[in-house]
């Protein structure tokens, strides 16, 4: 007996059994018998591919390039990039593009309606969620584009593969930003690539396996990424995956020259669909000696039909149409070859098309077809070689569709580059709130400022009857039912927002002569609260440029001297409530004013008299406002105009120490409206240039309106402002206006037309993070929220 053999324990056993149970689960998963139709050896799982023998591919997924609204020369410098791009790949790669046009899940719309929460609000939220659903459903062709491009190269090594394909990604994203085209090129790890191999296989199924999972089963990765069952059916169009139809088609006949077009509008026909392009260089050398060849045979050819025309008495200038054809293709690609640095390729264009019956995908094919018709291109159902044509299809990086070169055609760089993938851009967030309709691809515009922006600060831009009210009102009221825990703070100079503050249960506070509401100008920020830098601010100095600016803007005389002892008695006054648990007062700061010694001290308290305890002491008692509630609306529209100015200013400031507290705790929302108020004056617009960075520094998503752009862009401070804005809501706007936006923001000439003088009301731009897209949001006149955002009734 052996002493020491350990029986095993209940622990190991149960162990066994759960790796027993794991090893079930993920069978259950997988098709080892249908995975033998696809044709790759191993995905490794940081994303590099053994396809087959000495090759191993890459895919990377390719960002957006908004190439449908750029100018002509913005256009030509993207497929002049994506050409030189190719022609950095050599006879020892191969490029895929992958084009995947996939309608929008439905848990997208989930996710961007408002959940109910059985209160007096939920009317407000079902009139929204109708709107919202309406648009997403209107013309069904909510997709999204997605496009990848998989590079492939031979070796003796992984390790040596993985560096040359790493190599030639970089040259060919390097060769877009020579052209001044910004694109991304992310390498896929080796799950997501299969999970976009499992999204072509087994649409509409999630894919939830890791390499945990593959480990255990000891299958290979195919089996997870495929149907139960692959057919490949005789005489028949189709083969069948799973419970679905699917066939692939190629172009069998070109046009002399094929329009950029092309996969936009086959992306446009409302239907699902993949679109693979090969192209795999030839050796250049060999390239030129066959068309060389070609050329001699031709030229042959041609003499040997003059010769006979001349027999028979007719011109030597009659020749056949393919010998001329082929004598002026052979001469214009040797012209590209030399002149203009052109590689050959051997090429092919497939489209992949899956439904869920035979009608279905008889419908989708001529769809297709149709479209090829219009652009000249014959599209043919690939019948012959179907599982050639699944795997040409899948991101793997080789044309397996070579078997028969009749299927195969030769192409320059710029023929493959012809074929832009780039259309437009999208904005859209699973998080984030519904904007409207991209005017464009009529696809749902969302979007979630705090996440997906670098700062979430935003300005909104509409002259009177562009829509302003009403496109700022929907950003407001949608942020306030998404986000409940958010605090709101709406500063209205035109009490503008009064019938939502009602309708929402806002505290309004008036903040006007003669009112019972008082915000202490003189209240300061908790210094503990501020990081590094603001604590190295003097905020006593800029408390003393507050009043100065206050002073400044109401008095007819304001001197040099006057600022001086204000600056003086704002430091005398804090001095005095040192280690005070309260702040001083401007009738405190008075008090102080009347004790300096200068007969200028004496005229100046004359002056500030009315501001400091007399009938204008709006400022100059202790603040007596909760704000703490969840809604506030600041409404200033009964304040002396001279007044409306500073009383911003204060508000912000109040709003400002209210952030720094809450940091970290809770968001502030903040609407400032008539922001053009604070920049008519440069030393004004500075001031609250600076407490307006600030705020949002401390986690504020702040967002300023106005109809006077003008005054906006004539301040150096106003133009600081809008560079520091990664959002923006562009309406209607005036010619002279819209040429120095133009400028400021870098629109496109061809978005110009979105917020021209004659667009329709509530349409036009949303800016977010140098992304730019039209929208529009029609809000119905029969419902509630029409009655509380409408101002013009």
């Amino acid at each position: 007996m052996n002493l020491l053999k350990k029986k095993p324990s209940k622990k190991q056993m149960r162990s066994k059994q759960t790796e027993k149970q794991m090893k079930q689960r993920v069978m259950e998963k997988a098709n080892p018998t249908a995975q033998d139709s696809i044709k790759y050896t191993l995905q490794f799982e940081e994303g590099l591919m053994h396809v087959v023998e000495g090759e191993y591919s890459k895919t990377y997924r390719l960002g957006e390039v908004d190439y449908e609204v750029s100018m002509e020369q913005e256009q030509e410098d993207i497929v002049v990039g994506y050409a030189d791009g190719l022609n950095t790949l050599d006879k020892n790669s191969r490029y895929q593009l992958l084009v995947l046009n996939k309608r929008i899940d439905d848990s997208l719309l989930e996710s961007i309606l408002l959940p109910y929460a059985a209160d007096p609000l939920d009317n407000y939220r079902q009139e929204m969620n109708e709107i919202i659903d309406k648009q997403f459903q209107q013309d069904q062709r909510n997709f999204t584009i997605e496009k990848y491009a998989t590079f492939t190269t031979k070796s003796s090594s992984r390790k040596q593969a993985n560096k040359n394909i790493e190599t030639i990604a970089k040259n060919f994203k390097n060769r877009f930003e020579a052209n001044e085209v910004d694109l991304s090129v992310t390498p896929l790890s080796g799950v997501e690539r299969l999970s976009v191999m499992s999204g072509l296989l087994r649409p509409g199924s999630y894919f939830s396996t890791t390499y945990q999972d593959i480990a255990v089963s000891g299958l290979n990765s195919k089996a997870f990424i495929v149907p139960g069952k692959i057919r490949f059916v005789k005489d028949k169009k189709y083969m069948r995956l799973g419970e679905y139809y699917a066939a692939v088609l190629y172009i069998r006949q070109y046009p002399k020259y094929l329009e950029d077009r092309l996969i936009r509008e086959l992306c446009a026909i409302g239907t699902e669909l993949a679109i693979s392009i090969h192209a795999t260089p030839y050796d250049m050398i060999q390239a030129k000696k066959n068309i060389q060849t070609m050329q001699t045979l031709n030229n042959v050819a041609i003499s040997k039909q003059q010769k006979d025309n001349f027999q028979q008495g007719v011109g030597e200038d009659m020749i056949a149409g393919d010998l001329k054809d082929t004598k002026e293709s052979t001469e214009a690609l040797m012209e590209e070859i030399k002149e203009n640095g052109q590689k050959m390729f051997s090429g092919i264009f497939t489209t992949f098309l899956i439904a869920k019956t035979e009608a279905e995908l008889e419908e989708s094919i001529k769809a297709v077809e149709d479209v090829g018709h219009t652009w000249q291109v014959d599209f043919e159902v690939v019948e012959d070689y179907k599982e050639e044509a699944l795997n040409t299809i899948l991101p793997i990086g080789k044309p397996y569709l070579d078997v028969e070169m009749n299927y195969m055609r030769d192409m320059t760089s710029t023929n493959v580059a012809s074929q832009v993938p780039f259309t437009n851009v999208e904005l859209q967030s699973p998080t984030g709130q519904y904007y409207g309709r991209n005017q464009i691809t009529n696809n749902v515009i969302t979007l979630d400022r705090k996440k997906d922006l670098p700062t979430p600060s935003g300005l909104i831009f509409g002259t009177s009857g562009s829509g302003k009210g009403m496109a700022t009102k929907w950003e407001m009221i949608s942020a306030l039912l998404r986000y409940p825990k958010d605090l709101f703070r709406i500063v209205d100079p035109e009490s503008e927002y009064i019938p939502i503050a009602r309708a929402f249960g806002a505290e309004i506070l008036d903040i006007s002569t003669g009112t019972q509401h008082h915000l202490n100008i003189l209240d300061m920020v908790d210094s503990r609260l501020l990081d590094v830098e603001d604590r190295n601010v003097d905020l006593v100095k800029e408390k003393a440029n507050l009043l100065s600016g206050l002073f400044e803007s109401l008095l007819k005389s304001y001197t040099d001297e006057d600022a001086s002892i204000v600056d003086r008695v704002t430091r005398k006054t804090y001095a005095a409530f040192e280690g005070s648990q309260e702040p001083p007062t401007l009738v405190e700061w008075f008090n102080i004013l009347l004790e300096q010694p200068e007969p200028e001290a004496k005229t100046l308290a004359t002056k500030v008299e009315p501001y400091c305890i007399g009938s204008q002491d709006i400022f100059a008692h202790k603040t007596n406002i909760d704000l703490n509630a969840k809604f506030v609306v600041f409404n200033i529209k009964k304040l002396d105009e001279k007044m409306k100015p500073f009383a911003m200013k204060v508000i912000l400031d109040q709003i400002w120490k209210q952030v720094v507290a809450n940091q970290g705790k809770v968001t502030t929302r903040l609407y400032f409206d008539e922001l053009q108020v604070n920049f008519e004056e440069e030393s004004s617009a500075s001031w609250f240039l600076n407490l307006w960075v600030r705020i949002r520094k401390y986690g504020a998503v702040t967002t300023g309106i106005t109809q006077n752009i003008s005054t906006m862009l004539d301040s150096p401070a106003g133009m600081k402002m809008l560079s520091n804005s990664e959002f923006m809501i562009l309406l209607r706007q005036k010619p002279v206006d819209l040429q120095r936006l133009k400028e400021a923001v870098n629109l496109k000439p061809k978005l110009l037309k979105y917020v021209g003088e004659k667009v329709p009301q509530g349409t036009g731009l949303i800016y977010a993070n140098g992304t730019i897209v039209p929208f529009e949001n029609p809000i119905p006149e029969n419902t509630e929220l029409f009655e509380i955002m409408n101002t013009d009734a």
